[in-house]
């Protein structure tokens, strides 16, 4: 079965880039969503395979540990199966995907306890996932469960908005959960777990979910060959509920939800704690056409299991800001991380906060490629005071094919 999935997503995949396009387009590729065309008879019987580069390189140029650039690279691959269109199954869908990474950034050259640059292959220098392999079912017009090897923030402490940030301080689920003693874990990292959510009205939206968790989530054992439940694991256990009402007439999102792990964990002072519950919080609005604000945030009151017990982290989103440029993102963050005194103890140092800023540009060259220019300033990095704030430039290129 493990050897089985990697060839059924590579021979799929293969044959939908092999075969051309049965119906014609009036749109010239370089008007197309994806670099390569899509074999539309292929789609439409449910079978939608899809594969994504991105690339990033980055500096410190300035402040830090020491100097430095490195270039890290990311390859996104699967298929999504129509099970109702293939089977018969009504509601039913199935996602099969696998990453491979290369580059371990410049973390080490900064010495932050946020990654400025999302995308890296660790000290390895280059690994590959066994990602997604769920099933997801939708019970009438309200309900849907999936279940399988995934990761939380799929489906919950995240959102778009964060995904155009170079670093890890806001792209992905909120960083702090996932720092030292994890509680959940995000793209590429998949175990198991699955989630039910039920839509309450056209406004509201429930999720309830349980995910497996443990001390290894960096190591081979979420490479995603490696399917075994450990008599040691834990269990996250995520609630959220949704709110998406108008505003003024703009559109607008807020979320609030809790991360209950029931694990093991070894205190930083040297206790042992069975269970760390955390909250959660997102806003965002569209002020005008274009501009969407948000604030997002997690905390906890148990600084002698979590090193970074709140994080408070904002932005800001202006599509179009540049005349002529309707498709182009400029973006803004920022982000405080308060890190725990027990923690700093634990390592003999004074620890603080850390701050993050950034700003970027998203220049759609195409509908399908993109390059983005960032710069980054990290304030107090690592929060001991004994790191001089760094200057990081970066540049982020993605295609979709």
């Amino acid at each position: 079965m493990k050897k089985l999935i990697p060839i059924v997503l590579i021979t799929t995949s293969s044959i939908a880039w092999a075969e051309e396009a049965t119906t014609s387009t009036s749109k010239a590729w370089y008007e197309e969503a994806r670099l390569f065309s899509r074999h539309d008879s292929m789609e439409e019987s449910g079978i939608s395979p899809f594969l994504y580069f991105d690339s990033i390189y980055a500096a410190n140029v300035d402040g830090g540990i020491e100097t430095g650039d490195n270039f890290t690279a990311q390859t996104y691959a699967g298929v999504d199966l129509n099970l109702e269109k293939l089977l018969g199954w009504d509601g039913t869908t199935v996602k099969m995907s696998m990453v491979n990474r290369q580059g371990n950034g410049i973390a080490g050259n900064v010495g932050g306890i946020y990654d400025p640059m999302c995308i890296n292959g660790g000290e390895a220098g280059q690994v590959a996932w066994l990602y997604q392999f769920w099933i997801e079912k939708i019970f009438g017009e309200d309900w849907a469960v999936k279940f399988g090897r995934t990761s939380m923030d799929e489906d919950f402490a995240n959102n778009d908005l964060y995904r155009y940030s170079l670093s890890t301080a806001i792209n992905g689920p909120i960083r702090s959960m996932m720092l030292d003693n994890a509680q959940i874990y995000s793209f590429p990292l998949a175990l198991w777990g699955g989630r039910g959510k039920y839509n309450l009205g056209d406004e509201h939206q429930f999720q309830l979910g349980a995910y497996q968790i443990n001390d290894s989530i960096w190591s081979d054992y979420v490479k995603g060959t490696d399917w075994s439940w450990r008599s040691d694991d834990g269990v996250t256990v995520m609630a959220q509920y949704d709110w998406t009402p108008e505003i003024l007439d703009r559109p607008s999102r807020l979320y609030l939800g809790i991360a209950d792990s029931i694990y093991d964990y070894t205190d930083f002072d040297g206790g042992e704690t069975s269970n760390l519950l955390r909250f959660y919080g997102h806003f965002d609005f569209e002020v005008i056409d274009g501009l969407r604000l948000f604030t997002f945030g997690a905390y906890t009151a148990q600084d002698e299991t979590a090193s970074v017990p709140l994080q408070v982290s904002g932005g800001a989103n202006w599509k179009g800001l540049i005349p002529g440029r309707d498709n182009d993102h400029t973006m803004a963050f920022i982000t405080y991380g308060g890190l725990s005194d027990v923690y700093g103890d634990s390592i003999g140092e004074d620890l603080d906060y850390e701050m993050v800023y950034e700003l970027g540009h998203r220049i759609q060259i195409i509908p399908s490629f993109y390059i983005q220019p960032s710069i980054q300033y990290i304030q107090n990095p690592g929060g001991t005071g004994d790191i001089d704030d760094a200057v990081v430039l970066g540049a982020w290129l993605g295609a979709a094919f």
